[in-house]
């Protein structure tokens, strides 16, 4: 095993201590081990077996998942999304593969716009109560927060077909809202998406922005690089049009083939992507096609 999958697992160590709130001293009482061993292991330190498996009891996962062989399933956007935020406010780098906006370069009147979409019960099958909604949206907020902070390098390759839907119906533009309603969400849309070309044109620091027009094989998906670790998340929750907080079973993984295959197809992308002036010009053309 290389030193780079050690300082991975010494990494998973560490995280799952915090997110435990166990104290180095609990934690390395439960495992029979000193304290400056537990740290020692979390620094990169190859652990024994058996202290592994002691340490996957205490935090309620599996050696495979420690070893970073296991996968994460989630069947709740919330779950999803609060998982999520604790990767990225660690994260180093993300590569998001996904339309027809990374919810992280959004505008603030977005989540008011999010807000209005979430609790709108003429979509009964989309709607969160209000505390739901909340919820979500003050974990959404935390994840806009930590990437701006954190300064976190960010490459979106975004599907233009998703761009074309998007100023076409808006966000929520479903058939039961008044014309004036549907009006307003597809104006709201339209901003996000002349927003989303003045990034292209006067990109933030860390910020690479491609325009695809593939048809994505997969729902999209996200690299999550933390320090040595890689993180391959593959979702069907979404909070970008169309909006699915209920449905599915993503997944968060290390398995080394599929962040081997899902960089191949996310490098393969962004080597055939338009950006700079010719994914300017794209987001033009389809903000007139859109307006006429």
């Amino acid at each position: 095993m290389s030193e780079s999958r050690f300082l991975a697992i010494g990494e998973r160590l560490r995280q799952l201590r915090e997110d435990s709130g166990l104290t180095a001293d609990a934690v390395s009482a439960a495992a029979r081990i000193s304290r400056a061993l537990l740290y020692r292991y979390e620094a990169g330190e190859v652990v024994k077996l058996d202290v592994m498996e002691r340490l996957a009891e205490l935090y309620g996962t599996s050696l495979a998942a420690l070893l970073g062989l296991g996968n994460q399933y989630f069947t709740h956007g919330l779950l999803m999304f609060d998982h999520l935020l604790r990767l990225e406010e660690q994260a180093t780098q993300l590569t998001i593969v996904f339309g027809p906006q990374a919810y992280v370069l959004s505008s603030d009147a977005y989540d008011e716009s999010l807000m209005a979409r979430l609790v709108d019960h003429r979509n009964d099958q989309m709607a969160l109560s209000e505390l739901e909604a909340q919820r979500l949206i003050h974990l959404l907020k935390r994840r806009k927060e930590a990437f701006k902070t954190h300064r976190t390098s960010l490459v979106n390759i975004i599907p233009v077909e998703d761009i074309e839907r998007y100023l076409a119906f808006g966000l929520g533009g479903h058939a039961k809202l008044p014309a004036a309603q549907r009006a307003r969400r597809r104006q709201a849309a339209r901003v996000e998406v002349e927003r989303l070309a003045q990034m292209i044109a006067s990109p933030p620091m860390g910020v690479q922005i491609g325009l695809t027009t593939e048809q994505l094989p997969t729902a999209g998906f996200e690299l999550v690089n933390i320090g040595p670790r890689s993180l391959l998340v593959l979702s069907p929750f979404r909070v970008v049009e169309p909006i699915n907080i209920h449905y599915g079973v993503a997944t968060v993984t290390e398995d080394e083939q599929a962040l081997r295959l899902h960089q191949g197809l996310a490098d393969r992308l962004w080597a055939n992507s338009l950006r700079g002036h010719a994914a300017f010009v794209e987001i033009q053309r389809l903000l007139r096609e859109a307006a006429g």
